[in-house]
């Protein structure tokens, strides 16, 4: 009975999850997260940081932007520790809604969108269960 129970949740996460894929990508944009590349060019000299033209490797997704006084609005300061939440809405220029399946949002230090950069300085997953559904990047230029 436990496994029917366990099997009915995990396929309701999975139906909610391909909808938010569905409708991010239908109403969203497709945007590029960038990582820095912060190994040492020398290993045998660290200090020296890392090569003179860096690497960025990168993902694409699609993201809905939005203000964050309308993520406020539909009572999402629940998500992780409420007062990361509340941190990212109250400096945040905008908020990007990403469907990232299973990237690790926190190793990206940047958003590529339509020749503008936006910097991420926070980062929140909804994922109940082992069923991600959501992610969402705290940005501004």
């Amino acid at each position: 009975m436990a496994e029917e129970g366990e099997s009915f949740v995990t396929d309701f996460y999975n139906r909610l999850a391909a909808t938010a894929v569905r409708l991010i990508n239908k109403r969203g944009r497709l945007i590029r997260l960038i990582r820095f590349d912060e190994t040492a060019a020398n290993a045998a000299r660290p200090w020296k940081g890392p090569p003179i033209i860096p690497t960025e490797p990168s993902t694409e997704v699609y993201g809905v932007f939005v203000p964050p006084t309308s993520v406020r609005q539909f009572g999402l300061t629940a998500l992780g520790l409420g007062t990361e939440m509340e941190s990212m809405i109250a400096t945040s220029e905008q908020i990007i809604i990403v469907s990232s399946g299973e990237t690790d949002l926190r190793q990206f230090s940047e958003v590529f969108d339509q020749a503008q950069r936006w910097g991420i300085f926070a980062s929140q997953i909804l994922k109940p269960g082992s069923t991600t559904l959501l992610g969402f990047l705290g940005v501004r230029r």
